[in-house]
């Protein structure tokens, strides 16, 4: 039996530089993608794992600093089994290239760079395990980098004891959303038909399948192994795969990340509507949570007037909190125009209309703010 930790999409030297972060969380968030890297290595050691894939984009871009490049290498190094790294479409390989001359003389002799379309065989190295790596050589391709496999893997005549496993980087139809098909697409029948038994792939954020554990599924994504935006709505996985000497394959997904993206889209009109929201923010950590939140509705006026206090609360209870209020109002009650108005006035008249029609709660707050804007 084979052990392998599947891992893809780190993008070391990821500037976070999209989200407004204050300086110190924006190096937090950088920092933390290393600090995962380390604990994946340490991870696949405690568990045993023969071999280490890293499907695409362990580095955000080709023009990383070097010093990352070296350092990200180190970590792998340290690795007692086999690392196996591809370039994805955002590290992608080049002619002239920047970026994994410096990685390969930092990683080491004993392990791969998956830089050519050609099989790995690592029978020599103790393994009955041949790779067969989709590389990417640019950004965006409508070409996938995994049809010289079928040929490639005839050409072989490979003992039945060894275990063939492809890697690859792109979308995934009916998974991945590439629209466009410009990320190297490949179908999960194109995979299954190639004749391998297992295909680790990157470039999806999210797991597949999306499930902890799995038996018999033959196309994998791990996750990003660290959640990099409020778009990922997981907490960073990777994949622990056994593969039999008969073929058979299992899996166990892994928490590898650390800090939490949480997004809360809620419509509130009520103290209790209020309080619920408290509550799902007293489940978060603050000091690995990062939140958006997005509240609509029309709050009573005493609620509505305290919201930056209530703010202020939620906000303490997160590493970072984003709040969109744009869609939550006061609500206006006969008693707010009676307080604000003089009985008889035209205002009152005005405001006291709509509020007992009840009919178009949005017409009283445009008459509500237009007449408080002339009396300014």
């Amino acid at each position: 039996m084979i052990r392998l930790f599947h891992t893809a999409d780190l993008h070391l030297g990821l500037k976070f530089t999209r989200g407004g972060y204050a300086p110190a969380l924006r190096e937090r968030l950088v920092a933390r993608r290393l600090e995962s890297l380390r604990g994946m290595i340490e991870l696949a050691h405690e568990r045993s794992c023969q071999v280490f894939v890293i499907a695409g984009d362990l580095f955000d871009t080709p023009l990383v600093a070097k010093g990352l490049v070296r350092e990200a290498a180190s970590i792998l190094a340290r690795f007692e089994g086999i690392v196996a790294v591809l370039p994805g479409n955002h590290d992608y390989v080049q002619e002239e290239d920047p970026l994994w001359p410096t990685f390969v003389d930092a990683l080491g002799e004993r392990h791969h760079l998956l830089q050519r379309e050609t099989p790995c065989d690592l029978r020599e190295q103790g393994i009955p395990l041949v790779l067969f790596p989709g590389v990417c050589g640019s950004r965006h391709s409508r070409t996938n980098a995994v049809g010289w496999v079928p040929g490639a893997l005839a050409s072989l005549d490979l003992p039945d004891e060894v275990r063939r496993v492809g890697i690859a980087h792109g979308s995934l139809e009916g998974l991945s959303p590439d629209f466009g098909g410009d990320y190297f697409p490949m179908t999960k029948g194109e995979l299954e038909s190639t004749g391998l038994d297992l295909w680790l792939l990157g470039h999806t954020h999210v797991r597949f399948p999306d499930r902890d554990r799995f038996e018999g599924e033959r196309v994998l994504f791990p996750a990003t192994p660290e959640p990099d935006g409020f778009d990922c709505r997981h907490a960073g996985h990777a994949w622990i795969i056994e593969l039999d000497s008969d073929g058979a394959v299992r899996g166990e997904s892994v928490r590898t990340g650390a800090h939490r993206f949480r997004t809360v889209v809620k419509t509130i009109t009520s103290e209790a509507d209020l309080e619920a929201v408290k509550a799902e923010f007293g489940t978060f950590s603050a000091n690995e949570d990062l939140a958006k939140l997005i509240l609509s509705g029309r709050l009573p006026g005493d609620l509505f007037e305290g919201r930056g206090e209530w703010l202020g609360a939620m906000e303490k209870s997160v590493l970072y909190l984003e709040s969109d209020l744009s869609g939550l109002h006061r609500e206006i009650r006969a008693s707010d125009i009676g307080r604000e108005f003089t009985i008889g006035s035209f205002p009152h008249r005005l405001l006291g209309g709509l509020a007992e029609s009840g009919d178009d709660a949005d017409a009283l707050q445009l008459a509500w703010d237009l007449v408080k804007e002339a009396r300014s």
